[in-house]
């Protein structure tokens, strides 16, 4: 049996903090510790109940990218599920610079905001689809040169073996294809997926996709 996920809910927004409280109540394994409008409330919250993870309104005007810094000062721990109205990918790219686990779209369903939960508790991190397509199409200079901050941008030593699975990968090639392609066992392919995913600090493909973007592996189109 799991531990119970304690959350914190920040935003003004009447109708969407109902609807996350709704939520949070049907959820057998989550609980709403406290509230807050601003971040005054947010970080005397922080102080007093330690959230596991905190569901940040970024689409109010009450919190922005400098909320998430000192969010993490108070917390280091803490994850964060941001919600947002669409952005540029360069926000986008900023604000999980900045620390925030997960982000969604404020229309994603019930179900989609429910697994993005248990895995931002987890420190796994969970975007919506249009948050994926945003970074895949995000135009070549609106960053500055090779993604820096960006955690799967650095430090990572990949071999040629595992860049070329990458950009099979992006292509939309399945293990078995890869595997025929490259004369190896599937195996050795679903090895290697696992060995590029936690060197690249990702849990699913559209991290590999948006990695393979970023190196110039594939087109962004």
């Amino acid at each position: 049996m799991m531990d119970k996920i304690n959350i914190t809910v920040a935003g003004n927004n009447y109708l969407f903090n109902r609807g996350l409280k709704a939520l949070i109540e049907d959820g057998k394994d989550f609980i709403l510790v406290s509230e807050a409008e601003n971040e005054k409330e947010l970080f005397e919250q922080l102080a007093l109940n330690y959230p596991g993870v905190i569901i940040l309104d970024l689409s109010s005007q009450a919190f922005n990218a400098e909320s998430i810094t000192q969010i993490k000062i108070i917390s280091p721990s803490v994850q964060i599920l941001a919600f947002n109205l669409p952005q540029p990918g360069s926000s986008i790219y900023k604000l999980l610079d900045l620390g925030i686990t997960s982000y969604l779209m404020v229309h994603c369903d019930k179900n989609e905001i429910t697994e993005a939960i248990y895995k931002t508790a987890k420190g796994e991190r969970f975007l919506c689809g249009q948050i994926v397509n945003t970074l895949i199409n995000c135009r070549k200079g609106e960053r500055s040169a090779d993604c820096p901050g960006y955690a799967f941008c650095h430090g990572v030593n990949l071999s040629e073996r595992e860049m070329e699975i990458i950009k099979y990968i992006a292509q939309g090639y399945s293990n078995r294809e890869i595997a025929n392609n490259l004369f190896l066992s599937i195996h050795t392919v679903t090895t290697h997926r696992k060995n590029i995913m936690s060197k690249l600090g990702i849990n699913n493909t559209a991290g590999i996709v948006m990695y393979a973007v970023r190196k110039q592996l594939i087109s962004a189109n």
